[in-house]
């Protein structure tokens, strides 16, 4: 039994090296144990892929998750004023609506939002960023000699504070991104504390009275989380099984289906389907290679931050990833497994119908470019 498991071994290794000789023997004899040892190795070196790729990419996360907290007045929260509170849904940036706000003949205009479920902006889970929209309109045309923004921390009493004085002109929005926490610059009043952020207050000061409008729009925290932290180390080794050995099967099952089929058009029969799926099943040992020296390369990229928008993931794909050498490279070596595998299966279609290396290598190049198209829509 164990020469046994050692013979099975040697051949599905041999498809490396040497795999004329290697599936001459296979196509004799095809064994269910070799192929079976090829598919446990394929999807642990996917596995392995997987997680160097995943490991390489943090997904924003939310708080409140969706646009919630300027597409209502109250809800979950309460929003309050110095002004006449009410929702735009003309003009807005995220969402349905913006927040707005309109104090006529004053100095100032405020903007609060309380009553929401406590944040914790601390530690290596809590949220480190605030982000929103402001905009703001003085009638007059001058610009606020003070802004600024009060993170509440239990009571309106106890807060953090920044500045926010630095804006866009009269009636043009501006995106601010704050970084919360602690070490960020922030003031603090009494005790407040970073785990507990219970409400928010913009507020803009003038020298001179003025009719005055302020709105806020795709107001939320933020963080960046890895997509193996969210799930869980072994929640997340068990997801990537699970998609690795359907991806695997998948693709084991439509390129067996492929060239079978071109081979028939080209009038050449590889026999029982059953018998060529094993066989050329031994072709995908070079899958655990290719594989696992692209997951090698890609453990050099450097960390991306992608936001939630899809747009947006691959704006920052395309800056970052994109013209990175380890990307360029462990994709090309990806690309070059294919041909690899197609290679192989030009050898399998040869020996089985000893037919010439030409037609086998025709039948395996149209067979590629099938795939290489279905991959295009169906990954």
């Amino acid at each position: 039994m164990e020469n046994a498991v050692k013979l099975v071994g040697r051949e599905v290794f041999e498809v490396l090296y040497s795999p004329v000789k290697a599936f001459r023997k296979i196509i004799e004899k095809p064994d269910l144990k070799g192929v079976l040892l090829v598919l446990l190795l394929v999807i642990s070196s996917t596995v392995v892929f997987q997680f160097v790729y995943n490991s390489k990419q943090l997904y924003e996360n939310r708080a409140p998750k969706n646009d919630d907290w300027t597409e209502s007045l109250t809800n979950s929260h309460s929003w309050v004023s110095n002004g006449s509170l009410l929702l735009d849904d003309a003009d807005y940036q995220m969402g349905n609506s913006s927040v707005t706000s309109s104090a006529p003949n004053s100095t100032s205009i405020w903007l609060k939002i309380t009553d929401f479920d406590s944040i914790n902006c601390s530690g290596e889970k809590g949220y480190n960023e605030l982000f929103f929209w402001i905009n703001w309109t003085n009638e007059a045309e001058t610009f606020p000699s003070s802004g600024t923004l009060k993170l509440f921390s239990g009571s309106e009493d106890s807060y953090f504070q920044s500045d926010i004085t630095d804006l866009s002109s009269s009636g043009e929005w501006t995106n601010i991104t704050l970084k919360v926490g602690a070490d960020q610059g922030w003031s603090s009043t009494n005790s407040s504390d970073w785990q507990k952020i219970t409400g928010i207050e913009f507020n803009l000061v003038w020298l001179d009275s003025a009719n005055l409008t302020m709105k806020v729009d795709g107001l939320f925290f933020r963080n960046y989380v890895s997509p193996i932290e969210t799930l869980g180390f072994s929640m997340a080794m068990l997801y990537l099984f699970v998609s690795a050995a359907f991806s695997v099967a998948m693709n084991w099952i439509l390129w067996a289906g492929i060239v079978v089929i071109v081979s028939k058009i080209f009038g050449e029969d590889l026999g029982k389907w059953n018998v060529f799926f094993i066989i050329i099943g031994h072709a995908f040992i070079v899958t655990a290679v290719y594989t696992l020296v692209s997951a090698l390369a890609f453990s050099s990229l450097p960390v991306v931050s992608l936001p939630l928008d899809y747009d947006l993931q691959i704006a920052v794909f395309n800056a970052i990833w994109l013209p990175n050498l380890a990307y360029q490279v462990g994709t090309l070596i990806l690309w070059a497994g294919e041909v690899w595998i197609a290679a192989l299966s030009a050898v399998v279609v040869r020996l089985m119908r000893n037919t010439t290396w030409g037609k086998a290598a025709t039948i395996a190049a149209v067979a590629f470019g099938i795939r290489f198209i279905l991959r295009l829509f169906i990954g």
